[in-house]
């Protein structure tokens, strides 16, 4: 068996949990078990670096494991050399806040400056707070924006954007390696949609053209896989990117596609509509190799609407046993989630309000990020709860943070698993949880290791929370409970042996050399 591994997410960043720790956690665990592993990204970022630096420095990427993305792999194979000389001076004298023969007007707060030509508006230089220069707009008579040069903190160019003159909508976009060699560019059209996508080879000459990201992609992921002799395998844990796996050439590849969430949209029970994102995977189920669900409901769900093609296996997640031990707080409730509506943590502060009226003394935590924060601090605020409810912010110490909850909740509106809850019975405290597909009820022994309630039901969830705060014993034994099962059903093993089934099974279809 190729011990070649490749996991696809669009992107990846360090404030992210979710499908990106899940992955992250599973990279870790292939690569100690001696696989090559590589997570690749399609998105465009310029810190990629930067970001793999982090991610390693707090543990969650594996030191083996690395992170390629498609622009980054593009530069970096058509780099010959560092800046030249004629680089790195005009960078010395871009980044000046002066330009001779013009008038600036420096905005010292703002990190920027506008400069004139005998009155006319000519061009705009943007800093970042450390004084590296970010970008320089030009602009023409008529005070329409022509271009755009973006520069990297090493000062070379890395693209430069051309605007159309009437709409300041981008038309073309070039992409630069460290030693000025355009290796990409993207046309717009009309409605800033790409529309031509250009790939240059520095060392052929030959230039390969593309329609959409869709086929530059495909186009990148065979290329990726054709360097191996044997058939890697891929995992793709974004679905909004399981159309371009599945335009892959499938001699090249051993193909999975992993849902982590629930795949129905509103009111996400079946019966409901599929979610956009999810469509073409399901629409193709007959014809893709393996598709991994967390639950056997969902399985049951999809194979009841979409047909048993033997293609779908059950792979939960999994976690690691921590063997350090939190001390717990008195009344502290807690909950890890995304800032986000489809997290229902709405629910979950109105639903608190009733423990407080119980419990006076109660305190509830909420760790993440996301762009639904400045809704909940209102709900909080006119709740009069801000001595009681705090938005924590994004944490890289989830064990210690549920480990120190007397009990953590979830009142997500759908959920794909759940991480949390098997994180937090890892770290031996109770959860009470919506009844919500898919998860909860599979995780939570009901009365024994938390409490799955009716969805919605602010009344009875707030009833559970109050009755662990009020019997801390109690809720420390279902704790241990959890601990327990969490290590018993959850743990690695199990995980990497449920994936060696599935390659296996992989191969064992595919054509035997006569």
């Amino acid at each position: 068996m190729n011990n070649k591994l490749f996991m696809l997410l669009y992107d990846i960043d360090v404030n992210k949990g979710g499908i990106t720790q899940v992955m992250l956690n599973r990279s870790k665990m292939f690569s100690a078990k001696g696989w090559d592993v590589d997570l690749i990204t399609l998105d465009y970022k310029e810190n990629y670096p930067d970001i793999s630096a982090r991610l390693r420095d707090v543990g969650r990427l594996g030191k083996d494991v690395n992170i390629i993305n498609v622009y980054d792999y593009y530069r970096n194979k058509n780099t010959m050399s560092g800046m030249s000389e004629e680089s790195i001076k005009y960078y010395r004298y871009a980044s000046s806040s002066e330009e001779e023969g013009l008038d600036a007007h420096l905005d010292l707060e703002s990190n920027n400056a506008r400069y004139f030509e005998n009155g006319l508006y000519r061009k705009y230089k943007k800093w970042t707070k450390n004084g590296v220069l970010q970008h320089i707009d030009y602009f023409n008579d008529n005070r329409a924006r022509v271009l755009r040069e973006k520069f990297a903190e090493e000062g070379n160019i890395i693209s430069r954007i051309y605007f159309d003159l009437s709409t300041n909508k981008p038309k073309q976009e070039l992409f630069y390696t460290l030693d000025g060699f355009c290796y990409l560019n993207r046309w717009y059209n009309d409605k800033e949609k790409i529309s031509n996508i250009h790939l240059f080879n520095r060392h052929s000459s030959k230039v390969e053209r593309f329609k959409n990201n869709q086929e530059f992609h495909t186009f990148w992921l065979n290329e990726l896989c054709s360097a191996h002799k044997e058939k890697p395998f891929m995992i793709c844990d974004g679905v909004g990117s399981a159309s371009k796996v599945m335009d892959m050439d499938e001699n090249l590849v051993n193909r999975i596609y992993a849902i982590h969430t629930n795949h129905f949209a509103k009111p996400h029970e079946f019966g409901s509509p599929i979610k956009d994102n999810h469509q073409p995977l399901l629409d193709n189920i007959d014809n893709v190799e393996a598709i991994v669900v967390l639950t056997e409901q969902q399985k049951e769900d999809i194979i009841k609407q979409f047909g048993d093609y033997q293609n779908i296996f059950v792979i939960p997640h999994f976690v690691s046993v921590k063997e350090k031990q939190v001390y717990k707080k008195d009344n502290l409730v807690t909950a890890v989630s995304r800032y986000h509506p489809e997290k229902g943590l709405d629910e979950l502060i109105n639903a608190f309000k009733l423990v407080v009226d119980e419990v006076p003394e109660a305190s509830l935590k909420i760790y993440g990020d996301g762009p639904d924060r400045e809704r909940l601090q209102r709900i909080i605020d006119d709740l009069a709860l801000n001595d009681h409810v705090s938005l924590m912010g994004y944490s890289n110490s989830v064990d210690e943070v549920l480990g120190q909850a007397t009990v953590s909740t979830l009142t997500s509106r759908f959920e794909g698993f759940s991480m949390v809850i098997i994180e937090s019975l890892i770290n031996r405290t109770p959860v009470v949880s919506y009844d919500v597909n898919y998860g909860p009820r599979d995780i939570i022994q009901n009365g024994k290791t938390g409490y799955v309630v009716p969805n919605k039901d602010r009344k009875e969830f707030a009833s559970k929370v109050v009755k662990l705060l009020k019997a801390p014993i109690k809720a420390n034994v279902m704790g241990q409970n959890g601990h327990s099962y969490a290590i018993n059903k959850y743990n690695e093993e199990k995980h990497y042996d449920l994936w060696l089934q599935l390659f296996d099974n992989l191969i064992s279809k595919e054509p035997q050399d006569e």
